[in-house]
């Protein structure tokens, strides 16, 4: 019997430096959006902040699809995690909120080509059959980091200062560096590769967009989790809106597990369905029941449903990109931070003509129902028609 290859060294090279560079992102996660508070004292600048970061990304993936194709994978790794510890080293510069926007849309190229690189070099030096595999240390490496960070950092902006913002995210530069040396190992250790089979960028296939829309109605709602996850956590009187995170970490990893054991070839929709129908059911218990216990309950459903049915979406997005595994998962993860996007900007908007946090959520729970119905409809649809 041959023994099946293990997981390259490069692979865990590679999975290591993401880790330490999801770490550098999350420790500032909910910390920079009280910063933002600290500066501007205008809770719509949360949701615009979080917009340009995630629309930067997702316009920048498309250039880093093209950029990783002309130079070597790894270079294009090192001058990601770079930029992105660039902009964790300005962020104790700023002095207004128009300076955090532009630091906000740096970080989003960096964090989009490093992101893509990462994906891309695991794809390309793994075996096929353990793709998947290195797939799942990825994500649970990266559950793992948001599980320890966003608490760590909201811990240590406790006392709302000045001197406690420069301290988290001088810890974030000093995290992002480590990425980035790993990083510049990697590039002088590991052989050139430029050649791409088949190519990242260019347009996807059709089939593609189906799971990619179903994902698109479903993140919008962790827009705003994500960009307004002080005001969320204030609402429920909370100190430290990581906490959130912390248990909605915990719960993806349950949820990842769970999503990769139950998906199948005739369980997509399922899955997907189900998962969403967890995340609305998350949202609304966060809007009908403030206090810990409703706080921590709606972070753990919501993180459990979100991550089984992205473990849904993404398998089927694998299992049908016959032309490019890794362009159809690129297009994939764009369509999941454009959602973001759009939730962080359109709850400023509703924020600005004067609708509340709980509305707001009610109506982003709306988008997930829709997308659970979506995926069952859709998915039922493409079972029979195969």
């Amino acid at each position: 019997m041959k023994k099946q290859a293990s997981i390259s060294n490069t692979t865990k090279l590679v999975i290591a430096t993401a880790f330490v560079l999801y770490s550098a992102y999350n420790i500032v996660l909910t910390a920079l959006q009280d910063f933002i508070l600290f500066l501007s004292g205008d809770p719509s600048a949360l949701g615009i902040s979080f917009g340009i970061f995630t629309l930067s990304a997702v316009v920048s993936r498309f250039l880093c699809g093209w950029l990783i194709e002309k130079i070597d994978d790894a270079i294009a790794l090192f001058i990601g995690n770079f930029i992105v510890t660039f902009a964790l080293a300005a962020y104790p510069l700023a002095s207004n909120v128009s300076t955090i926007y532009a630091i906000r849309a740096i970080q989003g190229f960096g964090w989009a080509l490093s992101t893509v690189t990462i994906l891309t070099m695991i794809v390309e030096n793994t075996e096929s059959v353990r793709v998947s595999q290195a797939l799942g240390y990825l994500g649970g490496f990266g559950s793992l980091s948001l599980l320890i960070f966003p608490l760590l950092g909201s811990w240590i902006v406790t006392i709302k200062s000045l001197q406690a913002f420069n301290v988290c995210f001088y810890s974030a530069f000093i995290i992002g560096g480590t990425s980035t040396i790993l990083s510049a190992y990697i590039w002088r250790s590991v052989p050139p590769a430029i050649s791409h089979e088949p190519p990242v960028s260019g347009l996807p296939e059709r089939s593609v967009l189906i799971p990619t829309l179903a994902a698109f109605l479903l993140f919008m709602t962790l827009g705003i989790l994500l960009s307004y996850s002080p005001e969320i956590a204030l609402l429920n009187g909370i100190d430290n809106p990581g906490i959130f995170f912390s248990v909605f970490a915990f719960a993806q990893i349950i949820g990842s597990a769970l999503g990769g054991m139950l998906t199948g070839i005739s369980r997509y929709g399922w899955i997907a369905t189900i998962g969403a129908l967890l995340v609305v059911c998350g949202v609304i218990l966060l809007v009908l029941f403030t206090g810990v216990i409703g706080y921590i309950t709606s972070a753990f459903i919501v993180g459990l449903g979100l991550a089984a049915a992205n473990i849904a979406l993404n398998s089927y997005v694998s299992f049908i990109s016959r032309a490019s595994e890794a362009k159809g998962m690129a297009i994939y993860s764009a369509g999941g931070d454009t959602a973001i996007a759009a939730g962080s900007f359109g709850t400023a908007l509703l924020l600005s003509i004067g609708w509340g946090i709980p509305v707001i959520l009610s109506v982003f729970a709306g988008t997930a129902l829709v997308s659970s119905v979506y995926s069952y409809i859709t998915f039922s649809r493409v079972q029979t028609e195969s």
